[in-house]
């Protein structure tokens, strides 16, 4: 997959180190993970209204026998859903979103307008096995307790889990932006009550300085929310 860049010069903003350059060269971002955050989606876009002579990108897999990317693949930048620490790489929170409870367009729980959780408590909970790891889990953990990973029945996918919320079978917590996609699935959504804030993507780049093109990517992707 790849995008074509844009051409507005952003000045670039916080600590970045940049090292100039006579030309735009391409960018690579890595993709880590079986989720791509919808927000990149919005940064190629700007990637290439506003710096089109710098083709930008995607490159990693999800397949079993595709391994992710790792520092010295060959890739510029990278983007995550889970912390990593990498030698001589910076991570950083990049886009944040808040814990919805998705369930069935019939069930009772659509009456709130922020579901409370002593009420999640009470329904079978579905739950997905690739997300054990990811940040969000832990604080939806410190939001409704153990209950959370004692009483979840695990699904192998997140489709699989949206599924069987939309058969009846069960709700499931997870960020707002994951369950959008589902929506017009037989699946509606609600915030968890006090909607708690979760990190959804982390940006990686390399601690030395940075091309010019990729300083004004990271810009560009800090600037999009």
């Amino acid at each position: 997959m790849a995008a074509y860049a844009p051409s507005l010069r952003l000045q670039c903003r916080g600590k970045l180190d940049v090292k100039s350059s006579d030309a735009s060269s391409g960018l690579r971002v890595a993709v880590l993970g079986e989720w791509v955050p919808p927000q990149l989606a919005d940064v190629l876009a700007l990637q290439r209204a506003e710096e089109p002579e710098t083709a930008a990108a995607l490159v990693g897999g999800t397949a079993d026998d595709q391994p992710a990317p790792q520092p010295g693949d060959g890739f510029d930048l990278a983007l995550a859903t889970v912390y990593r620490q990498w030698p001589g790489w910076v991570c950083e929170a990049l886009w944040h979103d808040t814990l919805s409870v998705a369930v069935a367009k019939r069930s009772h729980l659509l009456a709130y307008r922020e579901v409370p959780c002593c009420e999640v408590l009470k329904q079978p909970l579905i739950g997905e096995q690739s997300t054990a790891g990811e940040p969000w889990r832990a604080v939806a953990q410190r939001v409704l307790g153990d209950a959370l990973q004692d009483r979840e029945q695990p699904a192998s996918s997140f489709d699989i889990a949206m599924t069987l919320v939309s058969a009846g079978y069960g709700i499931a917590i997870a960020p707002s932006a994951r369950l959008a996609g589902h929506l017009n699935r037989g699946i509606a959504a609600r915030p968890l009550a006090g909607a708690p804030t979760v990190v959804m993507a982390y940006l990686l780049h390399p601690r030395a300085p940075l091309t010019e093109p990729v300083a004004r990517f990271i810009q560009r992707a800090r600037s999009v929310s």
